[in-house]
């Protein structure tokens, strides 16, 4: 533990240094006198744009090395600092004397640590500074983040692998900039690649761990994003704390829900660029806002545009949520929109955003390099052919039945009328005929049809949307906190009105139509709709809108608490309302639950590795295992697939050329990819979650309950189902349990010819590892 604790401090301090420390002090001139939020803003995004251009830039032409990329960072740093007259004339003093030989490194050592020493007391002086006045309700903000960051990096302290087969993927792209090739399975955004590829290369922090724990910490920007977009929108800065509590602490009751969430646990592009959607509509507001050309607006737009370019170069589904969300403030601006200064001066931040995010990619594509197959996912998602997230053919099969049963209803109802009609007869006793020869006419959809039809598409909303996500009794809740909230804002529209004698910017109706918006792109499928974002993909951004549209009434009380004379109790009123979120959540039964990893090996496994890394040369031994070895011991080892090692023993000849082998086999193979959920303290979390996936017929687990086989004698022998790739062969327990048999009775007989040769590196109830040592020279034939 105290190795992963360690880590996950290296990743801190590498995340902080480049997120945040690194363009404020290179870009101090530009910050100067600016505000907390403008600065978090400024550098979260600038940092990533920049890493991003440097590192695809020097690709491009090919000179991507980790020495270059070392000198442009630490140098441009260095010469920011010592831009500075004071710390340059101490720093070169110090020097001096010290090549003079009249100081010794040592108090050299303790001189420049007095330096830093200073330099983070003003730096504390300074925050003093800036949060005076405000230090409670800057406290409450950090007490949530160091909760939100707890909460989901607590299954990676659990679990030591990788929680999402995708990280895998992203790993081997990070490992593709370290030798020098960018896009290196196609083009596609790799922002967040290139910022934890010169993590590594700035401290040397292993990609492995920077993947384990970066989303984590990450969540944190999250955070502090919404932060200021509600602070922004919300009437009150108090209500914003109650928000983010309740997005920390209540549950969600459904799958999509819980992955949504879960992925915040897990390093991946998409979470990664998720604090940029909220920044893009904050900037946006505040540009409307502003009173023409001023400095204020000026910034505004440039930090929008910024934000903007930041969500392209990191993923595109976050682009296209930031559209929508703008969208949704945007439609009640509309007037300001289209004025001529403000719609110009949009139309150029877009393009410009484009532009700046998207050159690397345009120009790698046109030297031949092709896009990344993710993309073709992405329009397979829009038109309904992907069936592992999208739900498109999954709507239309409900949309057939439904319209089968509404034919087969008519189709009586038209019989019974038939038949009513034939047996009706004239006064005088004839047969009234029915006259075959009348045109057909199209009939004019009358207002009540038209109605109707809303009402029906409303409804498809509540049912596949609203009651899917979150089940009959809160959905009944959140239409009336949506009905609530719409009245709120019409109202305050009609006193603004009254009183001013103009339309308002209203925020209410904004974040009200968000929450709505985005529930009609997740019911999309099931409205004949394409399903433009995966439905799952859109839980976590809807969730913060939900419950930021439920604390409109709060917002109002606390406006309203505002203009009394006991107004300075607010931060007290906050402080307490929070303390009864959590409280209530864990009183009530919905306080939230643990969330899970797809567990592919056992933590002994990874513990093994990083003993092996640590303690043999560079390249010199190989791992003969499944596929999770390959990342983690990418920078330092060699690595064989069991798959590989098994077909390839059955040749003649068989040579593996390093001088060390580990065999990994599990004595206990593992379910592959089962969904694991955590336990731990009550405080943090419940175990609730799992009781939500028994109807996918999925193998669960959580704690210490890890699902798993067993190897056997009698397993030996028997052939392999066909399976394509490694990671489908292991997926299969028959497979995996064959295989891991047939390693173990490779070793067993390897051990019968040459006892001296093998022994057992490692062993536990469920692993156990063979180490063979070779001569360079004559290496074993490892064939049968």
């Amino acid at each position: 533990m105290g190795y992963w604790i360690s880590q996950f401090i290296q990743v801190l301090i590498g995340y902080i240094f480049l997120m945040y420390l690194w363009p404020s002090v290179v870009f101090r001139k530009k910050l100067s006198g600016k505000s907390l939020t403008y600065r978090f803003a400024f550098c979260s995004i600038v940092s990533v744009l920049l890493i991003n251009a440097v590192v695809l830039g020097l690709g491009l032409i090919h000179i991507l090395k980790g020495w270059i990329i070392f000198c442009i960072f630490y140098g441009i740093f260095a010469l920011s600092v010592l831009k500075k007259k004071e710390l340059c004339s101490s720093f070169l003093v110090q020097v001096r004397t010290f090549f003079s030989g009249t100081l010794g490194w040592k108090s050299l050592l303790f001189r420049l640590a007095d330096t830093v020493r200073n330099i983070i007391v003003n730096i504390l002086k300074w925050l003093d500074k800036k949060t005076k006045g405000r230090k409670i309700e800057y406290s409450i903000l950090m007490v949530l983040i160091i909760f939100g960051i707890m909460y989901f990096s607590y299954g990676a302290f659990q679990c030591h692998s990788y929680g999402w087969g995708d990280m895998y993927v992203h790993h081997a792209w990070i490992y593709g900039l370290q030798e020098g090739k960018i896009f290196l399975e196609g083009v596609y955004p790799e922002a967040m690649h290139c910022f934890i590829y010169v993590m590594n290369v700035l401290f040397g922090i292993p990609v492995y761990s920077s993947l384990l724990f970066l989303g984590e910490i990450h969540t944190s920007a999250f955070l502090i994003a919404i932060y200021c977009l509600l602070r922004e929108v919300m009437k009150s800065q108090y209500t914003v704390y109650l928000v983010l509590t309740a997005f920390l602490t209540v549950d969600v009751i459904c799958v999509d829900e819980i992955y949504g969430i879960s992925r915040l646990q897990y390093t991946i592009p998409q979470e990664f660029g998720l604090y940029t959607e909220f920044l893009c509509a904050m900037y946006l507001i505040r540009f409307m806002r502003k009173k023409q050309d001023s400095k204020e607006k000026k910034d505004d737009l440039f930090l929008f545009t910024m934000a903007l370019a930041a969500s392209l170069a990191i993923h595109f589904y976050v682009t296209i949520m930031a559209f929508f969300l703008c969208g949704s403030f945007a439609v009640f601006g509309i007037r300001k929109i289209f004025q001529k200064k403000n719609f110009g001066k949009l139309i150029a931040a877009v393009i410009a955003a484009v532009v700046i995010s998207t050159i690397p990619m345009v120009l790698a594509f046109a030297t031949g390099i092709p896009l990344q197959g993710s993309l073709n996912w992405g329009m397979n998602i829009i038109n309904g052919t992907d069936t592992k997230e999208g739900r498109t053919q999954v709507a239309q099969s409900i949309n057939d039945e439904s319209s089968m049963d509404e034919a087969a209803r008519k189709l009586l109802e038209s019989s019974s009328e038939t038949g009513q009609n034939q047996s009706q007869t004239s006064s005088d006793g004839e047969n009234v005929q029915q006259s075959t020869d009348s045109v057909q006419v199209q009939p004019k959809v009358s207002l009540k049809d038209r109605v109707q039809k809303i009402l029906d598409e409303v409804k498809l909303v509540y049912k596949y949307g609203y009651a899917k996500l979150y089940g009959g009794t809160r959905a009944s809740w959140l239409m009336k906190f949506t009905l609530i909230a719409l009245a709120l804002g019409i109202l305050n529209v009609a006193v603004y009105f009254i009183r001013f004698r103009k339309v308002p910017f209203e925020m209410y109706l904004g974040i009200t139509f968000a929450s709505v918006l985005f529930m009609v792109l997740y019911a999309a499928p099931f409205l004949g709709l394409p399903e433009i974002i995966a439905g799952a993909r859109l839980c976590l951004t809807e969730q913060v809108l939900l419950l930021s549209m439920m604390a409109i009434p709060v917002d109002q009380l606390f406006f309203l608490f505002e203009k009394t004379r006991v107004r300075g109790l607010a931060p007290y009123l906050s402080v307490l309302g929070v303390a009864f979120i959590y409280t209530g959540t864990n009183y009530f039964g919905v306080f939230h639950g643990y969330l899970y990893y797809e567990l592919t090996r056992y933590n002994s496994v990874v513990e093994l590795t990083n003993s092996i890394i640590d303690e043999y040369p560079q390249y010199t031994y190989t791992i003969i295992s499944t596929t999770e070895e390959t990342y983690q011991a990418i920078e330092s080892g060699r690595h064989e697939e069991i798959l590989d090692f098994y077909y390839k023993s059955k040749q003649n000849q068989y040579y593996i050329p390093t001088e060390y082998l580990f065999f990994y086999i599990e004595k206990k193979p593992i379910y592959y990819a089962q969904y694991h959920f955590f336990s731990g303290p009550r405080w943090l979390a419940q175990a609730k979650y799992p009781k939500y996936y028994k109807t996918l017929n999925a193998v669960l687990s959580q704690g210490n309950d890890i699902k798993n086989g067993k190897i056997s004698e009698k397993l030996v022998g028997e052939p392999l189902a066909i399976m394509g790739k490694a990671s489908d062969a292991y997926s299969n327990i028959k497979n995996r349990q064959i295989l891991e048999s047939e390693i173990y009775d490779w070793c067993m007989n390897f051990k019968s010819c040459f006892p001296n040769e093998i022994k057992t590196y490692y062993e536990d109830d469920n692993f156990i590892c063979f180490a063979i040592r070779q001569n360079s020279d004559r290496l074993y034939d490892l064939s049968n």
